[in-house]
């Protein structure tokens, strides 16, 4: 048996749960949904990187999101690189893996604070259907602080800033919160808002500043777009550890990571940002050009039993959408296996949702398409999510029936 299946085996069934444990310092940074659980990638990376004879270990994150495994990996001393294809993900990662010097990022924030207080004049920011999202108070106050941070003229402090930010936006918007869709809450319900945007904003980079990197020298390089096209044509060279939680989720495709973002990065000055403008025109242009995002034939999974066995079970409608996201993921699993290192070890975490009230087996399928290309199964364990940000039930309004959402997760380790 594998040495790093053999110490994985020690472990009880429930530790991987992490139930008295919960996201603390830099994790806390940004908002940005369905994020890894810290404690789980730390103790999952110090197991198979202290079995890898490299010295010099390097790890890739294609679905780098918030950047929870990058941080890890700088925290156990490994070289990495993330990739997404969400601009404020790759932005957040950044802010989280960036050293900062911690005297200029205090100047800069007392900086900031003076010209919050002084009321310097500022233009009112506005973006195609502003407000629907924000109320006219709320637009003048972001306006603010939006006119205060492009006046900072370090640029790694201005990605700081936005995150912070983005919070702010999260916090008073119109948007319902409680789902990752955009969704205005109700007329009573923004009336309620008060605007406390400046004093918040203000307390959050005090908050955030604490948590920041000021010391950590280990490399992550952040990289923006489709990670099967950078991996083709930009990262010339392999990577001993692949640790990454691909997208997946309760909605019809995945979860909407561009609309759960893209109010944040409406306000976000393009120069401060990896993608073109044209991306953020549209509400739900990144959701498109994700994984699943766009119509496709089905030829690379034609033969994966598990996955034409699940498609039997579901509706012709829905069958086209899953077939959508398998052939894109297909692409992405090969283009890991292309860049792994002989010996090298990818970790992946993935979750099975529902589609026609049928549970789609994507450990299974990502198992059969990464044997498919001689891969080798080192574990398979489950993990229960304990804490979710969506709801437990979701409502098929066809017939009126509830179906459980993702409530476990499953970690996948193979080896080269």
């Amino acid at each position: 048996m594998n040495k790093i299946a053999e110490e994985l085996n020690r472990y009880p069934q429930d530790y991987w749960d992490f139930k008295v444990t919960t996201k603390s310092g830099i994790h806390n940074i940004g908002k940005y949904p369905a994020t890894m659980v810290p404690d789980m990638q730390y103790q999952l990376l110090s197991v198979v990187s202290k079995h890898l004879n490299n010295k010099n270990i390097t790890l890739l994150d294609p679905f780098c999101g918030s950047g929870t495994t990058l941080v890890i990996a700088q925290e156990l001393g490994i070289n990495s690189v993330g990739i997404d294809i969400n601009p404020y993900a790759t932005l957040l990662s950044f802010v989280k893996t960036n050293k900062y010097d911690k005297a200029d990022v205090y100047n800069a924030i007392s900086t900031i604070k003076s010209n919050l207080e002084q009321g310097l004049n500022f233009p009112i920011f506005d973006f195609y259907n502003i407000k629907k999202w924000f109320r006219d108070d709320i637009i003048k106050s972001l306006s603010q602080i939006r006119h205060c941070i492009l006046l900072e003229k370090s640029q790694d402090i201005r990605k700081f800033f936005w995150i912070c930010l983005s919070e702010v936006i999260f916090k008073f918007s119109n948007d319902r919160t409680s789902t990752f869709k955009l969704h205005a809450l109700p007329k009573q319900k923004i009336n309620l808002i008060e605007d406390k945007c400046i004093e918040y904003f203000i307390k959050i980079i005090k908050d955030n500043s604490e948590h920041l990197n000021y010391s950590n020298t280990t490399s992550s390089n952040i990289i923006y777009g489709d990670s099967s096209s950078i991996i083709n044509n930009k990262l010339k060279r392999e990577f001993d550890i692949i640790c990454t939680s691909p997208p997946y989720g309760d909605n019809p495709t995945t979860i909407t990571y561009g609309q759960a973002s893209i109010l944040f990065l409406k306000w976000i000055d393009s120069k401060d940002l990896s993608c073109s403008q044209e991306l953020l025109e549209k509400y739900t242009t990144i959701d498109k050009i994700s994984v699943g995002g766009k119509k496709r034939k089905i030829i690379n999974t034609k033969d994966i039993k598990s996955l034409q066995d699940f498609l039997g079970k579901i509706s012709l409608k829905k069958q086209a959408k899953v077939i959508n996201f398998f052939e894109d993921y297909y692409v992405s699993l090969k283009c890991m296996n292309k860049c792994l290192a002989k010996s090298g070890y990818l970790i992946m975490t993935v979750g099975n949702r529902s589609v026609d009230a049928v549970r789609q087996p994507l450990d299974n399928i990502t198992i059969e398409i990464l044997e498919s290309f001689g891969l080798k199964l080192v574990s398979k364990f489950n993990r229960n999510i304990l804490y979710k940000n969506s709801p437990l039930k979701l409502s098929l309004l066809k017939d009126k029936k509830t179906i459980k959402t993702i409530q476990k997760e499953t970690i996948i380790i193979f080896t080269k």
